[in-house]
């Protein structure tokens, strides 16, 4: 029996709505457990899958195999269903593919928390069924589930279990009081810089009253630094974004599939990190387009507007409500750079959206940021290449107070 507190976040919403994305565009890792139960199916004699190869090895894993147009060995595409499921039941499907858009992470002890995957479009959208529907299927699942270890003193950044909970229902509540997207990152950067303070300082048992006392002086410095007139990112700053925007954009899935080689996935990232490459030539989902014909082109007023961002602060106010930026589910992250972490996702989710609204040579619309924060959502928490220190070095660098600044600013086409 699961003996773990199970939380889910009560205006979470997803019904399964058999787009079959995550069947074409997901590689499902198999357990033992799901290899002798795909095993043992049998399939009707004369079906094609009957006696067929379903599993591919890589690393030391194994995955369920993919045909050349990129789907799922099992997925039937005359209606988008899986052909399991339809032939033996949802029990009978790898519990990657049952879990699916859900995320169980663990948070404090014996305690853990569900989300569902902005990279699905149903959960974009927040359609279907609560997710505390879900609750008696999804402790189940956490039952199966190999869960990696709860929050440690080196995840908590030293803070106790309330400052935590209490900093971030902070900024999830606070961000709303800030007029642009843009203030609303600098906000987050920034309110990481007054926690690290107070933990310098021997303050770390701050409470909701300390927080509050500390919104206009937060307020204050988002303000001042929306009053500076930043010099342009320059050209390490440039080739640092560009590098970590490339690195989220990567679909290394095209390789497993055989969709994309390696040494042309290489060539494609020198590429996009020198400005001349496309987000095509990361994954083979991006839409087509030149990088260098979005670096040029203006968004308009509406990359200032929260709610035309509203998708974009829905996603990163779920992930403070579920913690899920912070250790497992952002590759190790401590809370103070998971929090920071979240700061950048809106100069990455809107340099994504430029990126699909330039292909269009169009202004920028609601399915541009549709776009933008599934494309980097998908990676985030996820790709083993974001936990590399490389990649840790550039979100410090283009973090720090004046890079980030000067990002903002550039990636907007304004002032901050």
């Amino acid at each position: 029996m699961y003996s773990m507190k199970l939380r889910v976040l009560p205006d979470a919403k997803f019904s399964c709505g058999s787009c079959s994305n995550c069947c074409r565009h997901w590689h499902v890792e198999l357990s033992a457990d799901d290899v002798g139960r795909i095993e043992a199916l049998a399939w009707p004699v004369g079906d094609p899958l009957a006696g067929a190869s379903p599993f591919f090895r890589h690393g030391g894993r194994t995955f369920l195999a993919h045909r050349a147009d990129g789907d799922c060995v099992y997925l039937n595409a005359a209606n988008g269903l899986c052909r399991i499921h339809e032939q033996f039941g949802a029990e009978a499907k790898p519990l990657g593919c049952r879990l699916y858009p859900f995320q169980i992470v663990p948070t404090f002890d014996n305690e853990v928390t569900v989300t569902a995957r902005f990279d699905c479009p149903t959960v974009r959208r927040n359609d279907g069924a609560p997710h505390g529907d879900a609750v008696r299927e999804l402790t189940r699942y956490a039952g199966q589930m190999r869960l990696p270890e709860p929050f440690d003193e080196r995840t908590r950044s030293s803070f106790g279990r309330e400052q935590i909970e209490a900093a971030c229902e902070f900024a999830g509540t606070l961000m709303s009081a800030f007029p642009a997207n843009d203030r609303r990152a600098l906000f987050l950067a920034l309110l990481c810089d007054w926690l690290q303070e107070r933990l310098a300082g021997g303050a770390g048992d701050f409470d909701r009253s300390d927080l509050a006392k500390a919104f206009a002086e937060l307020k204050a410095r988002v303000e001042a630094a929306a009053s500076e007139a930043p010099s342009r990112l320059g050209l390490i700053g440039r080739v640092a974004f560009r590098t970590l925007l490339g690195m989220y954009l990567r679909r290394d899935e095209d390789v497993l599939n055989g969709q994309a080689g390696r040494v042309r996935r290489l060539l494609a990232m020198i590429s996009f990190v020198l400005g001349i490459g496309s987000f095509k030539a990361l994954g083979v989902t991006h839409p087509p387009g030149s990088l260098r014909a979005a670096r040029r082109f203006s968004p308009g007023p509406a990359a200032r507007d929260p709610n035309f961002f509203e998708l974009h602060w829905r996603m990163i106010r779920t992930k403070l409500e579920s913690l899920q930026f912070m250790g497992a589910a952002n590759r190790g992250h401590d809370f103070l750079s998971g929090l920071r972490s979240l700061a950048m996702l809106y100069p990455l989710v809107l340099a994504a959206a430029k990126y699909r609204a330039a292909g269009r040579s169009a202004p920028l619309d609601s399915t541009d940021i549709d776009y933008g924060v599934a494309a980097i959502e998908h990676s985030f928490g996820r790709s083993a290449i974001l936990a590399q220190p490389l990649v840790r070095t550039l979100e410090t660098f283009l973090l720090r107070r004046e890079q980030f600044i000067r990002l903002l600013s550039d990636i907007t086409g304004e002032r901050v």
